[in-house]
């Protein structure tokens, strides 16, 4: 197995000379060692730019310099994917509340220990490795997540310009209003969208010519109690100025916002004369 690697701060250095000696001969790798924290972070930036970022950090709380050694395990833990396990000569409340919040992944308590740190390097990398598949798994469940909203946008474009630019008019009719319409319904029947939309179920049938209105109604709310009846019928239509059209006539129950609806296409005979 591939040795775990190791960056030491730590200020006193006799305690950082024997720990690096004791853990290379355990077989750990010690790419650095620093007695300040602001020397720490250089190092790592370079050992980041060389590919070859450390596993586990084991940072002396209270090392001396302008900022300690929890708040460079903090910026450690934003700018890097190395483990933190702190140092520490104290068992303070104060000194644990502060450093739980970078998440470190264990204490050792001087005088050091080697069996126990030993244990805790150990348990700390396996869980840091772990932590980084979880983060990694996250990563590509995101990525997934985008490429099938990117998909459905994609889908949903090809969808709104079939629907926008086909020579059938397309409809929608909900609790006897209007609930969609497409640009050649529009045109068809003569209707802005915003005026379709607030028609009811009445004004409509109203432009049905009369030879027509009766089987028309009375096929729409077979329809809707599941009757079987034609789904496809010509119907002559009465526009606003007058003028006559007759139409083809598909209509078909569906379920619309989870409730009963009529979707209705029509296809305007006179295309056929164009």
């Amino acid at each position: 197995m591939k040795p775990i690697s190791i960056y030491i701060v730590e200020d006193e250095l006799l305690i950082t000379m024997s720990l690096k000696n004791q853990l290379e001969s355990a077989g750990y790798k010690i790419l650095g060692m620093a007695t300040k924290c602001e020397t720490c972070l250089k190092d790592l930036e370079m050992l980041k730019a060389q590919g070859n970022e450390p596993e586990m950090v084991l940072m002396d709380i209270n090392i001396r310099g302008t900022i300690d050694g929890i708040e460079t395990a903090r910026r450690i833990t934003e700018q890097f994917d190395c483990g933190i396990i702190f140092i520490t000569g104290q068992s303070s409340k104060e000194v644990y509340e502060r450093s739980f919040k970078i998440k470190p992944f264990g204490y050792l308590l001087k005088p050091i220990d080697l069996e126990q740190t030993m244990m805790i390097i150990e348990i700390g990398a396996y869980q840091r490795t772990l932590e980084l598949e979880k983060r990694k798994y996250q990563q590509q469940l995101v990525e997934l997540l985008e490429e099938r909203t990117r998909e459905k946008d994609e889908v949903t474009a090809m969808y709104d310009m079939l629907i926008e630019n086909t020579l059938l008019g397309l409809t929608i009719m909900q609790d006897g209003r209007m609930v969609f319409v497409n640009q050649e319904a529009e045109r068809i029947f003569g209707y802005s969208l915003d005026e379709f939309i607030g028609l009811d179920n009445k004004t409509l049938v109203g432009h049905i010519h009369p030879d027509d209105r009766e089987t028309a109604v009375a096929n729409a709310q077979k329809r809707l109690n599941g009757e079987e009846v034609p789904q496809m019928q010509r119907i002559r239509f009465i526009l606003r100025d007058g003028t006559l059209k007759t139409l083809m006539s598909y209509v078909k129950p569906v379920q619309y916002h989870g409730r009963p609806a009529l979707h209705q296409v029509y296809f305007d005979l006179s295309r056929l004369e164009q």
